[in-house]
């Protein structure tokens, strides 16, 4: 791995919008990719080059809407792609959208060889320190791009990250549960449970950067441990000691995975954490991957999961809500 601010890639066609029934003459779909609460992927190619493309079809309510203009409402999807699709080639690029009569069809790039992470880590059970930094650093500048545009992820996990298997570029995908970042409080939460944050799950609010510090930590403990740091949404363990890896990558994971939001580091303490400032070691390679294997309770390169904490309530009543809800924003 290399470390450098990673460049935007060039302009791809503008994506405003088309004609109805036209979609069909520019682009062919091929076999579903995968299929989510907010819609179906399809692989496609775009007719005129045979470019390969991903072709998703979401109904218009879908995950709420935003503005496109003149009073115009288009899928929230579109409208945050559409915010962050220059300046970061760490993002999946929308190419192109069309609305349908009952559904849109975006059309995203569709990066060759690739594999997702989740599907990436389950073939080699965990990744070395040095391959899980290069991906992790990628994510945190994707993270960083979406924040500078007002957008909020709410899904960073390893299943909405694909990895270029030729180049080991990353991109962030499924912009499906994103909002537009904000300074105040969130009330609902939208992505997968196991990476929402622990004070979602207490007190039923939540602030945008501290909770995706929390998902990015998640997200890193996966990929170095081979496995998810919590049983489910209902038992959150603290982590114990995690064998076999750097002081500096075991700090930053214990710090992301702080259990009150305003203990948790900021994005750019992040990107300054003495752990992404090391160098890898020449040659490294991406490990084989290995065959599976019964794992009946065991946890791989023995990650121990231990002091474990119950979060899982309904609040608290009154005015004892309000002022613990706010010594753990840190207001």
């Amino acid at each position: 791995w290399v470390r450098r601010d990673l460049k935007a890639p060039p302009a791809p066609t503008p994506a405003t919008g088309r004609d109805t029934f036209h979609w069909s003459r520019r682009y062919r779909a091929g076999a579903l990719l995968g299929k989510g609460g907010f819609g179906s992927v399809y692989a496609g190619v775009r007719l005129a080059d045979n470019t390969p493309v991903a072709m998703k079809r979401v109904h218009p309510r879908q995950g709420g809407t935003g503005p496109l203009g003149h009073g115009t409402r288009i899928p929230m999807e579109i409208a945050m792609l559409k915010k962050v699709r220059s300046g970061c080639s760490a993002i999946i690029q929308l190419l192109d959208w069309f609305e349908l009569p009952h559904s849109f069809v975006l059309v995203m790039e569709r990066p060759q060889p690739s594999q997702d992470l989740c599907d990436f880590i389950r073939k080699r059970r965990f990744l070395p320190e040095d391959l899980a930094r290069g991906i992790f650093f990628q994510v945190l500048v994707a993270v960083r791009h979406c924040h500078s545009r007002g957008v909020l992820h709410r899904d960073i996990k390893p299943k909405n990250i694909i990895l270029n298997l030729a180049t080991r570029e990353v991109k962030l995908i499924d912009f499906g549960c994103s909002t537009l970042l904000r300074h105040t409080v969130y009330t609902k939460f939208s992505g997968t449970p196991l990476y929402y944050p622990p004070e979602w799950f207490r007190y039923r609010f939540y602030l945008g950067r501290p909770a995706a510090i929390w998902s990015l930590g998640v997200l890193l403990y996966e990929m170095v441990c081979g496995v998810l740091p919590f049983r489910s949404i209902v038992w959150i363990a603290h982590i114990a000691v995690v064998p076999g890896f750097s002081p500096e990558c075991q700090h930053l994971i214990r710090w992301c995975l702080s259990m009150r939001a305003c203990d948790r580091p900021s994005l750019e303490d992040v990107f300054n954490h003495p752990w992404l400032q090391t160098s890898p070691a020449p040659g490294d390679s991406c490990p084989p991957p290995v065959q599976p294997e019964p794992r009946a309770g065991k946890v791989s390169q023995g990650c121990l999961l231990g002091g474990v904490w119950w979060f899982w309530g309904l609040g608290f009543l009154g005015g004892w809500v309000f002022w613990q809800g706010f010594g753990l924003l840190g207001g």
